[in-house]
């Protein structure tokens, strides 16, 4: 504790940082936000960031490194504030991992990646591989390594269970699905998002320009541009990408694993 404030020394992928916060309840929601898999640390690594809430009678505060970020009668959008920096910060500093906004399922051995914004409907199609058996990786992240290779990010499936609903947490387990453990090679890369009353048309992407369109999915990595895209151009070496606009998950579920038990193994 310092200077009436509760704190966690943390470490997610290679990247220290420390939460602090004005209540163990606070601090308990802030470590939720955290990170998937974020480690705890005995104490405080020299150097890390700075991660802070503190309320007030009238509102909740960020400070990151001492630097007011914002402030909120609200704490949800507080702790999304939160959430997006923590990742944003870990992404920038991550020694040896890439962080692409995708989906992934692991289909025999190899990757599919969803590359894709908020809201294009990753998580509803990734849930419909796995019932078709695909095997779960991350409905938000794409974690790559310097070799291409896609290491699971297993969070539990943020879904709307209705068209009204907000998010909520769904675990792979009441799904019926499995959870990667291994890293695999990138097969195939598809570039979708829901249209009502779309079919699935597909047309073939080339490398060049899969990872160009993957690199504007990446989180901000504003110090290593080129090993981002050098990892990029890795993964693809040996993958097919496809582009369609999809209509119900289901179908076009079938469709896209179909398209990778086309492409031959190397």
């Amino acid at each position: 504790m310092s200077g009436g404030l509760l704190s966690l020394h943390c470490t997610s992928f290679g990247v220290p940082f420390t939460l602090s916060a004005s209540s163990a309840a606070l601090l308990a929601q802030m470590r939720q936000r955290a990170p998937h898999a974020a480690d705890l640390n005995d104490r405080p690594t020299a150097g890390a960031a700075h991660f802070t809430v503190v309320q007030s009678s009238e509102s909740y505060r960020l400070i990151i490194d001492e630097a007011p970020i914002a402030e909120a009668a609200d704490l949800a959008p507080l702790l999304d504030q939160l959430a997006r920096g923590l990742m944003v910060h870990v992404a920038n500093h991550a020694p040896d991992r890439v962080f692409i906004h995708a989906g992934v399922v692991g289909w025999r051995g190899r990757a599919l990646l969803l590359p894709g914004r908020s809201f294009a409907g990753k998580t509803t199609l990734v849930a419909e591989l796995m019932r078709a058996g695909a095997v779960y990786y991350s409905d938000e992240y794409a974690v790559l390594d310097d070799l291409g290779r896609v290491h699971p990010y297993a969070r539990d499936l943020q879904m709307r269970l209705d068209r009204d609903a907000l998010q909520a947490s769904v675990p792979v387990a009441q799904l019926n699905g499995r959870t990667g453990i291994d890293s695999l090679p990138v097969s195939l890369v598809v570039f979708t998002e829901y249209v009502e009353g779309s079919q699935w048309r597909p047309e073939p992407v080339s490398p060049g320009m899969a990872a160009l369109e993957m690199l504007r999915h990446a989180i901000p990595v504003q110090r290593t541009p080129a090993r981002v895209m050098a990892v990029l151009a890795k993964a693809m070496e040996a993958a097919t990408a496809l582009r369609s606009p999809r209509g119900e998950a289901s179908p076009a579920a079938s469709c896209i694993l179909l398209a990778m038990e086309r492409i031959p193994r190397t």
